[in-house]
């Protein structure tokens, strides 16, 4: 089976997207698929590399086309077309799979499949998230992307929240796999956490993850504390208010940290805290890394894949979003139970075991592309 991979970025460029992508396009590899993937660059030139799965060694191709700026968080590719189409033409794909959304690249294919015609393959489409905050733009490409859904082979998610509630996808569930996203377990299945530390957030520090709720959430929990990942135009305000309110000794910031760092802020956590306010956080992939170490986490009750992860009071404590008392009631109860916080990390560990792993997404997918490329006798033979 050979598929062609289509993403918006590839790490070591940070976000959910893309450490969904690497952990597909590696499990890939590792089961014995071909596969290219072709994402934007960081720069004005094209670059073509070799990528391999972590454990058979097998080798993929990754092209990365130049990107000659960014609008609204989306990059400008001025050679995604013709990279596409000779990507098309030479590696000969039995299926290409849009990550979405991507708009530049989803105009991109059609141009290409409109030019190659009755020879162009099947697509698929991996709806990461709805348009939620260019709003306008959503609006404008609505009619576009409806053309190009409705025509795709079929459309995954990663939770049945997304699948019922996304008013992109409502028209075309029919289409639609749900297939939740899976991650390696390592460096987290490696570690044995103490959960005697710090709470944690990980994430961009921007208004819809909730860091002011989280921070109004500590200031009423005596004896609580914080280490905060991640970077963003909330810093500044984030860290005046704490100097302010004199929390400076109990609220720490370590700004962006790599597998590694993380690894050792995650292993003394106490747990995870995700206080998103809305449907922008889909899933929370942060979540599985959690559940892999072995720490229970507080999230947003949303109604979106984020609360689909975890099993509230099983696995994680979930709370109204935008509560902050509610959040400081959950925080004081992990704080002062030493025997509920054990128990919710260890189940959490075994339920990413079953439900979350990359080995477990992949194995999804794989059923899935073959129900795509399997002939549809409805339509005889050609």
């Amino acid at each position: 089976m050979k598929i062609l991979q289509v993403g918006k970025y590839y790490p070591p460029y940070r976000g959910g997207m893309e450490t969904v992508l690497e952990n597909l396009v590696e499990g890939l590899l590792d089961a014995g698929v071909q596969v290219t993937t072709l994402v934007s660059g960081e720069n004005s030139h094209d670059r073509h590399q070799l990528i391999r799965g972590p454990i058979s060694g097998h080798q993929g191709e990754l092209v990365r086309a130049a990107r000659m700026g960014q609008f609204q968080s989306q990059p400008m590719n001025t050679t995604m077309i013709s990279l596409m189409r000779r990507q098309v033409l030479s590696f000969q794909p039995d299926l290409v799979h849009l990550h979405l959304p991507n708009p530049l690249a989803v105009m991109a294919w059609s141009v290409v499949a409109r030019t190659l015609g009755s020879s162009s393959p099947p697509f698929a489409i991996w709806h990461h998230a709805d348009i939620t905050r260019q709003k306008l733009a959503g609006h404008l490409l609505r009619p576009f992307l409806g053309h190009s859904y409705r025509k795709s082979a079929g459309i995954c998610v990663s939770s049945q929240a997304l699948a019922t509630n996304s008013p992109m996808l409502q028209k075309y569930s029919p289409q639609v796999e749900v297939i939740p996203f899976g991650i390696d377990d390592q460096p987290w299945g490696e570690i044995s956490p103490s959960r005697d530390g710090p709470f944690l957030f990980v994430g961009r520090l921007v208004p819809y993850k909730g860091p002011g709720v989280l921070l109004a959430a500590i200031k009423k929990v005596s004896g609580s504390r914080l280490d905060v990942v991640g970077v963003g135009p909330l810093e500044n305000s984030l860290m005046q208010e704490i100097k302010r309110d004199g929390l400076g000794n109990r609220i720490v910031f370590h700004g962006s940290c790599d597998e590694h760092q993380l690894a050792q802020l995650m292993a003394r956590a106490r747990a995870l805290v995700l206080p998103s306010l809305d449907q922008s956080e889909t899933f929370g992939l942060v979540q599985l890394e959690a559940m892999a170490s072995g720490i229970p986490v507080i999230a947003s009750n949303l109604q979106c894949g984020v609360a689909e992860v975890g099993l509230d009071g099983e696995t994680c404590l979930l709370v109204p979003p935008g509560d902050a008392n509610a959040l400081a009631g959950s925080l004081k109860m992990i704080l002062e139970d030493d025997a509920l916080t054990e128990r919710l990390g260890v189940a959490a560990r075994r339920r990413f075991a079953d439900k979350f792993t990359r080995k477990e997404m992949t194995s999804r997918i794989l059923a899935w592309y073959e129900t795509l490329l399997k002939p549809d006798p409805s339509k005889g033979i050609s």
